[in-house]
């Protein structure tokens, strides 16, 4: 009797356990240890969490060939919240403040939002974190971490392309009827003197909303602090898109050549074409839309090709005895080719950027 009295023991305690860890409501009690008491509840329903998020540096975009792209980030997050229980009177005491190691033991005995990056590929590196109770019970948590998150990105107008990045924020445990997240205008924003090669900073926003989840039937604050940078485009225009039109220019300048000549100027122009796209292939993204790069090597391929068509008829023509019809095909051919190279990109800039 006394082992199975034991064993009931043992398994009611197992199953207490089982059903404080898994199931939020049975977890949110407010208990006791020692005289410390450890506050699992919100202090109100809702608790208002007032977040600042400060972008110190985008250190790293992958590149545009990635098929899942991500981006690296240093950031600083401050949380602010009141909790009345927490509140003390000493004198000479402004605040209990905990860093590090002490700031994350202290946290886990006291309420706190439980916050996660929705979108992060891996577990954020903290690198360093201040906890402060002032004597009203506000808490004040910072933490400055690096992070790589998730990439959505519109690539129609690369390299002139402007890219949104967002870190979203999201309570893992607390729904909305328990948390709801507000902005701190004053700790939100981005350094402005930080730069990368590829990219730079001109806006953040902060942008308030409600989310919910095949993980849980509930509906939870989030809180998405949005990048907004557009890329450098003078390693593409100078490596890529220079080159490409001097070697168009010259092969229209080939018009005003013999007919015997032009052949060999557009293979040449179209080789060069092929080499370049060659190269190159591996920094285009891998996309099931076109780019305005793409758009860009299709002309150059068009030009070369229309250059060698062109000669060939006109050298049949001539052979045939139709002198007169091959100069006016030279004739319209000269200024018809660049009229519509000009509209095709013209255009494309025009529905891509629409």
């Amino acid at each position: 009797m006394t082992i199975r009295r034991s064993v009931s023991s043992v398994l009611l305690t197992t199953l207490v356990l089982a059903a404080g860890t898994f199931c939020p409501s049975a977890a949110a009690q407010e208990t006791s240890s020692d005289d410390a008491p450890t506050f699992v509840v919100p202090p109100e329903h809702p608790t208002e969490v007032q977040v600042g998020v400060y972008l110190l540096g985008l250190s790293h975009v992958s590149e545009p060939s990635e098929a899942f792209p991500t981006f690296d980030v240093e950031m600083f997050i401050d949380l602010s919240w009141k909790d009345p229980r927490l509140a003390f009177s000493i004198e000479g005491i402004e605040a209990h403040v905990f860093q590090e190691q002490e700031a994350e033991e202290k946290l886990s005995e006291i309420w706190s939002p439980d916050i996660e990056i929705q979108n992060e590929v891996e577990q954020r590196q903290t690198e360093s974190v201040r906890l402060t109770i002032l004597p009203d019970g506000t808490v004040q948590y910072e933490e400055r971490f690096g992070a790589t998150l998730n990439a959505e990105l519109d690539l129609r107008r690369f390299p002139f392309d402007a890219q949104t990045f967002d870190l979203e924020f999201q309570s893992f445990v607390w729904d909305r009827n328990e948390l709801v997240f507000t902005v701190n205008e004053d700790q939100t924003g981005f350094d402005p003197e930080f730069t990368t090669p590829e990219w730079f900073v001109t806006g953040t926003e902060a942008v308030l909303g409600i989310h919910s989840e095949i993980r849980d039937d509930r509906a939870f604050s989030t809180y998405i602090f949005r990048i907004h940078a557009p890329r450098h485009s003078g390693h593409y225009v100078l490596r890529f898109m220079l080159p490409l039109l001097f070697v168009m220019m010259l092969t229209w300048f080939a018009f005003w050549q013999a007919t015997e000549q032009r052949l060999r100027v557009g293979f040449i122009a179209l080789l060069t074409v092929v080499a370049s796209h060659t190269v190159i292939s591996q920094d285009l993204p891998r996309l099931h839309y076109p780019t305005f790069a793409d758009v860009v090597l299709i002309v150059c391929y068009a030009i070369a090709s229309a250059l060698i068509v062109e000669s060939i008829l006109v050298q049949r023509m001539e052979t045939g005895g139709a002198l007169e019809r091959a100069k006016r095909v030279d004739r319209w051919t000269r200024w018809l080719l660049p009229v519509v190279t000009a509209v095709v990109l013209v255009g494309s800039l025009l529905v891509l950027w629409s």
